[in-house]
């Protein structure tokens, strides 16, 4: 609760830093080789830090590399980067950052042509990067119990549904019973515990507190009235959503926002 992480542009230093809230002192994790096209964005399970670095604004969601910092020990070590087909051009991955839950990181990256995509799970003690499935998926999440949950389309211009593999086994396992039955979501966001997802050409907004639990409808807005990109859940009673010029703060106890 009194320090954060960011990307900062300094004449001195441009990186990835962990921030003191209340001194605004910083601790440099990475450095930028390019500080005018470099920017991140990642995830924090309380111990590592996991963040995809990518290196064009142009090519935005291909050109990337995925980095791990272990917050006790200082370790910094790359354990992705994305691949390139054989024209030297880099694959499209999907629009969603690396993700990380006990000690285990995630992301979807490109592989091959109509959208192919890889879903990597990465030890983060060791490093050992594992592919758990090859198909046409989205960007996965990490939930407890060690498991790594994606959305995948199983034939072309089917709706999404939900897939889940053992991230220490790479064994595809039973999709929990919140997700079972959900089809076409967008961008599903969860702090591990609970969940929250977007449906009706994303202008219904879903929650549950549990993965056991059917999740119920907590907002719905008007034709044309996108949920913000990504949806962002934190740890708690409450999360929050967006929508254009507004944001909201829900208390999912009080079913209130």
């Amino acid at each position: 609760g009194r320090s954060f992480y960011a990307e900062i542009d300094s004449k001195g230093y441009s990186g990835v830093v962990k921030i003191n809230a209340l001194s605004g002192r910083y601790i440099k994790i990475k450095r930028f080789s390019d500080p005018v096209n470099y920017q991140v964005s990642g995830d924090f399970d309380g111990r590592w830090l996991v963040w995809a670095e990518y290196h064009s604004l142009y090519d935005y969601l291909s050109d990337f590399t995925v980095w791990s910092w272990d917050s006790r020990t200082g370790l910094l070590r790359r354990i992705g980067r994305a691949k390139r087909s054989p024209s030297g051009k880099f694959w499209p991955s999907a629009w969603q950052a690396p993700v990380a839950h006990e000690g285990y990181a995630a992301w979807q990256q490109g592989a091959g042509p109509d959208n192919l995509g890889d879903i990597h799970v990465v030890d983060l003690a060791t490093g050992r990067d594992r592919i758990v499935r090859r198909g046409h998926s989205s960007g996965p999440f990490l939930i407890d119990g060690h498991r790594v949950i994606w959305p995948e389309s199983m034939k072309r211009g089917a709706l999404t549904v939900m897939r889940a593999a053992d991230a220490r086994t790479g064994r595809m396992v039973a999709t929990p019973l919140a997700l079972r039955k959900l089809r076409g979501a967008l961008w599903p966001a969860s702090n591990g515990k609970s969940l929250l997802y977007a449906t009706d050409d994303q202008t219904s907004l879903w929650w549950s507190p549990s993965f056991s639990v059917t999740p119920r409808r907590v907002y719905k807005g008007r034709k044309y009235s996108l949920l913000g990109i990504p949806l962002n859940e934190v740890w708690g009673r409450y999360t929050s959503f967006s929508i254009p010029l507004k944001t909201f703060v829900v208390d999912t106890v009080a079913g209130r926002y």
